[in-house]
């Protein structure tokens, strides 16, 4: 079951009714700060603005290292004759496991049937 939204209109106008006026502000507060700005040291002010210095040349570098490293880690084409060579062998050693025939490698033997399971 969902319940009504309330009406908060009377609490809105009772709110705006009864706020308070904003303190007045300090007659010599454009002064205070504009005589903090000028007794800050000279060299805080530069380093402020040398630290934005760093920025663009880091987005730079950040660049240049995600280049170099997406080309050295994408390995190179293949040639055609490497394509070639190795459709050849996947071909070749498929064809050899599933057929009967004898087998490329004169090293394999096939085992000879076991005589303990012979009737």
């Amino acid at each position: 079951m969902t319940q009504q939204p309330i009406d908060d209109q009377p609490l809105v106008t009772f709110l705006r009714q009864h706020r308070p006026a904003p303190p007045p502000p300090a007659p010599d507060l454009e002064e205070r700060i504009l005589a903090a700005v000028a007794n800050e040291p000279a060299h805080v002010r530069q380093y402020r603005h040398r630290r934005l210095w760093i920025v663009p040349p880091a987005i730079a570098a950040g660049v240049l290292i995600a280049i170099a490293g997406h080309r050295l880690l994408t390995p190179a084409r293949p040639s055609p004759a490497e394509i070639a060579n190795l459709e050849a062998f996947l071909l070749t050693n498929w064809d050899g496991t599933v057929s009967d025939s004898s087998p490329a490698d004169p090293a394999f033997e096939p085992l000879p049937p076991d005589s303990s399971q012979t009737q």
